[in-house]
C-alpha cells in the first residue's frame, strides 16, 4: 500500500503494533464498542448467487491496508474481546474454506492481522454442503491438519457446529449436540480447545446462548449488522458484514458507523416472524423425510 503514515510490526501473537501517525488524532471506535468484520469466502467467482459472500483479494488488501493507515489494531475475536484496545478490529472468516489459506492467510500476513476461522467440524475436509442449493460451484473446505497449521500460526479456530443446522428451531437435544460435538471434535483434532462460537446461519435464541455459554464456550458470533457494544452479552457479538465492493474509505466508515442500509435495519425487526417459519419449514422437512 501506498502512502502508509507508519511502519507496521506485527507481534506473535498476530496484532498491529504502531506508533505515532496523522490519524492518531482522528475520531476512532473506543474500548467501549468493538467493530467485528464477518467474511466468507475470498475470491472472484462468477456466480450470482455466491457473490455477495465473496470478497476478491485485492479488495480485502485495500480494507486492510486502509485500516492500518488509520492505525487500528486487527486481531482475532477471543484476542479482542480479552484485550480491548483504543481503534480495535476483530476479523472473523466463516465455513472454512480453501480460499482461506490459499488468499486470505498471505494478506492477513502482510499485514500481521490476525483472525478468528469458524467451521463446521462435520463438512471439514469436504464441501459446503448445506450452501448446494445456493451456490452452483464446488465449495471446498479446509481439512483437519491444514486447520491445526493455523492455530501454530496464531489462527483462532472456532466452532460454527457440528452439521451447520439452524439451532434456534430445532430440537434442545438436536442443538445441545452439535455444539457439544463441534467443540470436542476441533479439541481432538487439533489440540486447542476452542473458546469461540459461530451460530450457524447467525440464528440464536436464549436458550441456543444457553446451551453455547454450558458447553463452555467464552463468547458467540451472530450476524446483527451492527457495531458490537462491549456491554452487551458475550454471546450475541454483533458482526458487520463485509461485501466485496467495500472499498479504503467505506471499511473505514464501516467500523466507525456500522451498517447504514434500511434494509438491513428492517431484517432485524422481522426476526421473529421468519423464526416460526423456519421451524415450520424444518418441522414439514422431518415429517416428508
Amino acid at each position: 500500500m501506498t502512502g502508509m503514515s507508519t511502519a507496521m510490526t506485527a507481534s506473535p501473537g498476530g496484532t498491529w503494533h504502531h506508533g505515532t501517525t496523522a490519524e492518531d488524532s482522528a475520531p476512532g471506535p473506543s474500548r467501549a464498542v468493538l467493530p467485528v468484520l464477518m467474511y466468507h469466502s475470498i475470491g472472484d467467482c462468477s456466480v450470482p448467487s455466491f457473490r455477495r459472500w465473496e470478497v476478491p483479494a485485492g479488495a480485502l488488501v485495500e480494507q486492510l491496508g486502509s485500516l492500518a493507515e488509520h492505525g487500528y489494531t486487527v486481531t482475532s475475536l477471543s484476542d479482542a474481546l480479552a484485550n480491548p484496545r483504543e481503534r480495535q478490529v476483530a476479523v472473523t472468516f466463516d465455513n472454512g474454506f480453501e480460499d482461506f489459506v490459499t488468499r486470505a492467510l498471505p494478506v492477513l500476513a502482510e499485514f500481521g492481522a490476525g483472525a478468528t476461522l469458524y467451521v463446521p467440524t462435520a463438512y471439514v475436509g469436504q464441501r459446503a454442503r448445506w450452501l448446494e442449493p445456493y451456490a452452483e460451484r464446488e465449495l471446498a473446505l479446509l481439512d483437519w491438519p491444514t486447520l491445526a497449521a493455523l492455530t501454530a500460526r496464531g489462527i483462532e479456530i472456532g466452532a460454527a457446529g457440528h452439521r451447520h443446522v439452524e439451532l434456534d428451531v430445532v430440537p434442545p437435544a438436536i442443538a445441545r449436540y452439535d455444539v457439544t460435538a463441534s467443540m470436542r471434535t476441533i479439541a481432538e483434532e487439533t489440540g486447542h480447545r476452542p473458546s469461540s462460537f459461530c451460530y450457524p446461519f447467525g440464528y440464536h435464541s436464549p436458550g441456543v446462548r444457553r446451551i453455547v455459554e454450558s458447553a463452555g464456550f467464552a463468547s458467540a458470533c451472530e450476524m446483527g449488522y451492527r457495531i458490537h457494544r462491549r456491554s452487551r452479552s458475550r454471546f450475541q457479538v454483533s458482526r458487520l458484514i463485509v461485501g466485496r465492493s467495500v472499498g479504503a474509505a467505506d471499511i473505514i466508515r464501516l467500523v466507525t458507523e456500522g451498517h447504514r442500509d434500511a434494509a438491513l435495519a428492517a431484517r432485524r425487526k422481522l426476526s421473529a416472524g421468519w423464526r416460526a417459519y423456519r421451524s415450520i419449514r424444518w418441522r414439514l422437512g422431518v415429517e416428508t423425510a
